[in-house]
């Protein structure tokens, strides 16, 4: 049973509530934050939203600004500055 099933599988299991909460997760070797989860991503976005998920950040605030990352530094090895 690839991922996707195994999501699809417990959500239906969790909205029939056949048993207990604790009982499935254990059931589904998922933790229960994990299970509650997946149970809001269904019911607000149906089997769309049991999807697997980027992890990519969707913002990083210490990044380094594109326009100070394009900018050359004189003396620094690497760019295209020179040396002394």
């Amino acid at each position: 049973m690839d991922v996707h099933e195994q999501r699809v599988r417990f959500v239906i299991a969790a909205t029939q509530k056949a048993q207990p909460f604790r009982a499935l997760c254990a059931a589904y070797e998922i933790s229960r934050p994990t299970g509650y989860l997946w149970l809001q991503r269904y019911q607000e976005l149906g089997i769309q939203g049991i999807a697997e998920q980027s992890r990519k950040p969707h913002h990083s605030p210490r990044r380094t600004a594109s326009e100070l990352e394009r900018q050359e530094t004189p003396g620094n090895p690497g760019t295209h500055g020179t040396f002394p």
